[in-house]
Formats: structure tokens, sequence, C-alpha cells
């Protein structure tokens, strides 16, 4: 028995065209031809780990374990939509988004951030609904990075994605696992803090060697915008 493979070109430009993007894709003479090879470009790419859950929910269903994910991936990712970022993907209970990708977007490390802030706000909000009295609530992790990072559709023809990838990108992951050693739950590299910093409050807290192959960089503790 034979099986019919489609070429992951054709199976990739379908995708694109019946997304919501086409369009605005279109409008910049961006054909979806253009994109299957992937490009790099500057974009910010957020990270957000959450803590606790594991603890907290022993005594969950999994029904219920379901309402909440439900609940707090909707709250997360309407922060991301909010502030024009695109969802990426869900790896566990880790959200990753993407702002400036595909499409073009101005100011996207400080739109990133305001995302981040967003979920921060979010995060009280759940745990007195979902553990009202616990002494040690959820907590969340997030990093932010913006580099030359590389996106395009990867994958197989089974299964394809639109996605960044690289150095740039686990630079964020590190950055919101590595917030809590740092006592904060938001982390920025230093070229989203260089892109912000005449609108964010943020303090320095180390140069640190973030993955094994990068330079040191500075990382800094995001602590809000100016008012």
């Amino acid at each position: 028995m034979s099986v019919n493979v489609q070429p992951i070109a054709v199976i990739l430009i379908n995708m694109l065209n019946e997304s919501d993007e086409s369009d605005e894709l279109l409008k910049q003479d961006r054909e979806p031809e253009t994109l299957l090879s992937g490009e790099e470009k500057e974009i910010s790419v957020l990270f957000i780990h959450l803590y606790g859950f594991e603890r907290l929910a022993e005594q969950m269903d999994v029904e219920l374990r379901v309402e909440f994910f439900n609940q707090y991936f909707e709250s997360m990712v309407e922060a991301i939509f909010e502030c024009q970022g695109r969802l990426d993907k869900y790896i566990g209970s880790t959200i990753m988004a993407v702002f400036g990708s595909p499409l073009p977007l101005e100011n996207h490390a400080l739109m990133a951030i305001k995302a981040a802030l967003q979920m921060r706000e979010q995060l009280p909000g759940i745990n007195r609904h979902w553990f009202p009295n616990e002494p040690q609530p959820l907590t969340i992790g997030i990093g932010i990075n913006t580099d030359q990072i590389f996106q395009g559709y990867v994958g197989t023809p089974q299964a394809a994605e639109f996605t960044a990838v690289g150095h740039g990108v686990n630079v964020a992951n590190h950055l919101s696992q590595q917030a809590q050693h740092y006592g904060c739950d938001i982390l920025i590299g230093q070229k989203t803090y260089e892109s912000s910093a005449a609108s964010i409050q943020a303090r320095e807290r180390d140069l640190t060697q973030l993955t094994p192959e990068g330079t040191p960089v500075k990382v800094y503790e995001l602590i809000g915008l100016h008012t």
C-alpha cells in the first residue's frame, strides 16, 4: 500500500493561507513561499514558567486540574494577545510567546515587557481563587530576550509549525528559569533592557553567561513601567 505524502511546501502554504495573518503578510508583498525557508530578524521572545502547581494540586482530580490549566492559560495568553504577541507553543505548563514575528511590531521588546507585567498582575487573582488558604501559593518565572532570531516553518509534512529557534530563544528560556534564583519573577536580557530603558524601571542583577555557547550578558530584574 502506498501513502500519498504532499510536499511540505504545499502543506505549509495551505496552512498559511488559512491563518489569520495571511492577509497582512500579503499586504507587505510577502508571498507565503518566501516564508518557507525562514528568516532571521530581531524579535523578542517570552517564556513563562509556573512553579508550585504539582505540590498544591496533589488532591486535585484530573478534571479539576484541566479546569485550572484552562483558566491559567486563558489569563496568560490574553496578556500576550492584548500586547500584540503571538502564542508560539505550550510546553507542559510553560508558555512561549514571540513579539514581532511573523508580522513586524514596533517596540516589540516593550510590548513583551507589558505582557509580562500583565501576567504578573493576573497571578494573585488565580491564587486567591484556587488556593485561598495556601501560605506558599503559585509563583511564576518570566524571561524576555531580544535578539536576531531565526523563525520559519519547521517540521515534517505531517506536523509543521511556524516557530522561532536558536540561541536567542534559549536565552529567554534560561532567564525564565533563573528568575527565582535572583528572588524575582521577571528577568530581561540586555538588549531587551536597552530597547525599553526609557519606559521601564529595572535593576541590573548580574553579568552572566546564560548558555554554554553564549557570551556574558547583563541581566535585569523588571520592576515596572515608568509612571
